[in-house]
């Protein structure tokens, strides 16, 4: 079966997310049989520690590793985890026997260990390459009679990847010419809101000079032959003679 196909109006809407804040680390279906690590404020680590020192301890939690301070550890009860239960078994299983890799791949399975788990099957698949149940689990299909991965089948029938989602070349092709298409309108659609904020600022600074006009025109008088000043100027009366001027006497 194809996965779900993208169509131009679906693509770019993105799946919204949990981000979730590490504050209990500890695998889905945590067997009671592991190592558990209880840190300060709640905290708790479980898996198998691997390395432990007077300055930190170190635990695999099957998908990985995590580290934590002594000092903010409160206390360590230590059993034996799935993890180690699984690695204990798969080094005692006889060579290719694949009934006994194929019960520790289900046993996996059934405590959360995935990694493990398809590594098993894997184990299966080496010595029954037709074996539907560890073909399956490690997410192969059949195409011509033989077993291939997800991948090949879709790339097998024409299909190419795009995103994440296997799709038609048809379908690859519309999606990147509707996102063409709608980057041209987009161009357009900022062109044109650049082009009419540069009109507001013409029609702006034509205004301000029409204004600045105006007000110089109003401090003006008009006159026949052109502008003048608004008053004229006037002789100064003449100031009167001294009396002195003419009997020498001041009066």
């Amino acid at each position: 079966m194809l996965r779900p196909r993208r169509t131009p109006e679906t693509v770019g809407k993105g799946e919204v997310g949990v981000k979730r804040g590490i504050i209990i680390i500890a695998l889905a279906a945590v067997p009671v049989f592991a190592d558990d690590v209880y840190l300060r404020g709640g905290g708790q680590i479980t898996g198998e520690i691997i390395r432990r020192s007077e300055d930190s301890v170190t635990v695999d939690i099957g998908g990985g590793t995590m580290t934590a301070k002594m000092s903010s550890v409160v206390r360590i009860e230590e059993s034996i985890s799935p993890l180690q239960e699984y690695r204990a078994r798969a080094e005692n299983i006889p060579a290719g026997d694949s009934e006994a890799w194929r019960e520790l791949a289900q046993w996996a399975t059934g405590r959360a260990l995935s990694s493990q788990a398809s590594n098993a099957y894997s184990q299966v698949v080496v010595i029954l390459p037709d074996d539907e149940e560890a073909n399956r689990a490690l997410g192969r299909v059949q195409l011509g009679g033989k077993w291939v991965s997800e991948e090949d089948s879709y790339r097998a029938q024409g299909y190419v990847e795009f995103e994440g989602v296997w799709m038609t070349p048809g379908e690859r092709q519309a999606i990147l010419e509707h996102r063409r298409v709608r980057e041209m309108e987009n161009r357009r659609e900022n062109q044109a809101a650049i082009q009419a904020i540069e009109a507001e600022q013409q029609a702006e600074k034509k205004r301000e000079a029409a204004e600045r006009e105006e007000a110089r025109r109003n401090d003006s008088v008009h006159w026949g032959w052109g502008a003048g000043p608004r008053f004229w100027p006037t002789a100064s009366k003449p100031l009167p003679k001294n009396p002195a001027d003419q009997s020498g006497v001041w009066q």
